[in-house]
């Protein structure tokens, strides 16, 4: 027969733990629980003040106006470019090329190439003209954009100011990088890719939700202007670009409000160069002759628009009556296929009687507006590119939005 074997001390430290379980008084139990939920407390609620208390679009909200509608003629333009792909760089070259870099229209371009962080690496924002690489293989991804961005260079040497950036962040703080960096360099327009994209025939091929959720939050965060770019027109390589036999076909669409006038602004400065053709289209409700102040400001920048244009053979003025978006639904297809890039407003401080019937709640993609969402809509077919434009908010509306 076998008799348990007990270790010497096995015995004790079972009845000392025993004991002392049966002799903690309830004073020392209230001490335990206490401790314990002070320690919940402290590991629970830092990372909920850090939520509420801190908000990292406060460091980038601009005072200053930075717009291109402010910026004077003869002034240097800060843009910043962002592109995730080739075609992104491409698309977003041939707008900056017919922005028409000339010495007395300078621009600054700050070319910021997107990469998701997908590994444990922490997110790092790399200035290549400082010689920064990247620290791991997957950012070789970048290396086709920041070519793009540097053969823009060559091509305006002495005209353009060009830095190349790489963000590699989650989508969800990347637009901390693209705010952060338009803020410190003092930009008036952020340039960022629309989340789908298209074929050469018109059809589309993908649709990226991380990136739409990112072109939000830098709409609504954003220290300046934004344009959100549709590429549906795929240029046929770097040197077709710059042929300077070209001409580019531009429509801007009117139809009021402060997106409109910045969308304009913007078409005005492309058209100091003559291979730009401009057409600005005003859009004119029957019937609609209430005045207020948003009205009066429309028509004082609509007269000095006319009076500049007069001055250029390559700006036309036109007025199209409608009775409501049905009638500005049917001439801006009318429109499409005459043109390489169409221009228009985001957003209108009342819903206008020339887009009654597209309100929000009936367009797929409201970060785009009435007007962008049509040009986006599989309606479309043609080869024909979109710039979206969102003047800069205030910072009052900023904070109201977030």
């Amino acid at each position: 027969m076998c008799i348990p074997c007990y270790e010497k001390d096995d015995e004790p430290e079972r009845f000392f733990s025993s004991h002392s379980a049966e002799s903690l008084s309830p004073p020392q139990e209230i001490q335990s629980t206490s401790g314990i939920f002070l320690l919940f407390l402290l590991q629970a609620f830092p990372p909920l003040l850090v939520k509420i208390l801190y908000h990292p679009s406060e460091h980038y909200v601009s005072y200053k106006q930075k717009t291109i509608e402010h910026v004077s003629n003869d002034a240097e333009l800060h843009i910043l470019v962002c592109a995730h792909r080739e075609e992104d760089a491409m698309a977003a070259i041939t707008l900056l090329e017919y922005t028409n870099p000339s010495k007395h229209n300078p621009l600054s371009i700050y070319g910021l190439c997107l990469e998701e962080l997908v590994s444990s690496y922490i997110p790092v924002l790399i200035n290549h003209q400082l010689g920064q690489k990247m620290s791991y293989s997957e950012g070789s991804r970048s290396q086709p954009v920041i070519d793009i961005f540097r053969y823009f260079k060559t091509q305006h040497s002495k005209l353009v100011q060009m830095h190349v950036f790489t963000a590699i962040s989650p989508f969800k703080q990347m637009h901390e990088d693209i705010c952060w960096l338009s803020f410190d360099k003092e930009c008036s327009l952020i340039i960022i890719p629309f989340h789908k994209k298209w074929n050469s025939k018109g059809k589309m091929v993908s649709s990226n939700t991380d990136l739409r959720n990112l072109n939000t939050n830098v709409l609504k965060n954003a220290p300046c202007s934004v344009g959100t770019l549709i590429d549906r027109k795929k240029s046929q390589g770097l040197s077709s670009i710059f042929a300077t036999s070209t001409t580019y076909r531009v429509a801007a669409l009117f139809v009021g409000g402060a997106d409109d006038r910045e969308a304009i602004s913007y078409a005005l400065r492309m058209a100091r160069s003559p291979r730009v053709h401009l057409t600005i289209m005003h859009f004119v409700a029957r019937n609609d002759d209430f005045q207020n102040w948003e009205n009066m400001v429309n028509d004082d920048f609509l007269r000095k628009v006319k009076a500049e244009m007069s001055a250029f053979k390559n700006i036309h003025f036109g007025e199209e009556t409608v009775r409501d978006g049905s009638d500005t639904s049917e001439v801006i297809q009318s429109i499409v296929g005459d043109h390489d890039l169409i221009m228009v407003g985001r957003q209108h401080e009342n819903e206008p009687q020339a887009l009654s019937g597209l309100s929000a709640e009936w367009i797929d993609f409201p970060e785009i507006g009435p007007m962008g969402d049509l040009l986006a809509s599989e309606y479309i077919s043609d080869p024909v590119s979109v710039l979206v434009v969102q003047q800069q908010r205030k910072k009052e509306k900023v904070a109201a939005s977030n």
